[in-house]
């Protein structure tokens, strides 16, 4: 399957009518992929939709971050083989991405950081806007 970011659809919509299209069309041999696109779609798009430069949004909307980290819990984890407590396994998984930091590198888009937090802020005002006017009517 595509990326967005390969696609090239800076547009939110114009990705999320490909996605469904492409949804349509697995529909009928990969169900069960289909619907995962379908009920994800959101997520899936949450990067695009913030309206971040290209470079930052093609840095955050791949999934390598997380798939190293992941990598290093199981490497480190992987001898013990009683787990005692849920505490014992947080402090497993703590001392693991602990491990896995040592090697993060610097995100190659760092300089376009204070645009996230920019649209960040906005996207959260104004959810908290719409929040507070359902709020408002309700009462």
């Amino acid at each position: 399957m595509m990326s967005i970011c390969s696609v090239g659809a800076a547009d939110a919509d114009k990705a999320e009518k490909l996605l469904r299209n492409l949804a349509q069309r697995l529909e009928r041999d990969w169900s069960g992929v289909a619907s995962s696109i379908l009920e994800g779609i959101d997520e899936i798009l949450t990067v695009t939709r913030l309206g971040l430069p290209k470079e930052l949004r093609r840095s955050l909307a791949c999934t390598n971050m997380i798939e190293n980290v992941m990598s290093t819990v199981r490497r480190v984890c992987r001898n013990v083989k009683r787990w005692r407590s849920a505490s014992m396994a947080m402090r497993w998984t703590a001392a693991a991405m602990q491990e896995a930091a040592k090697g993060f590198r610097r995100l190659k888009a760092h300089k376009q950081l204070p645009a996230l937090r920019a649209a960040l802020e906005a996207h959260q005002n104004k959810n908290s806007h719409g929040v507070l006017a359902r709020q408002a009517i309700a009462a």
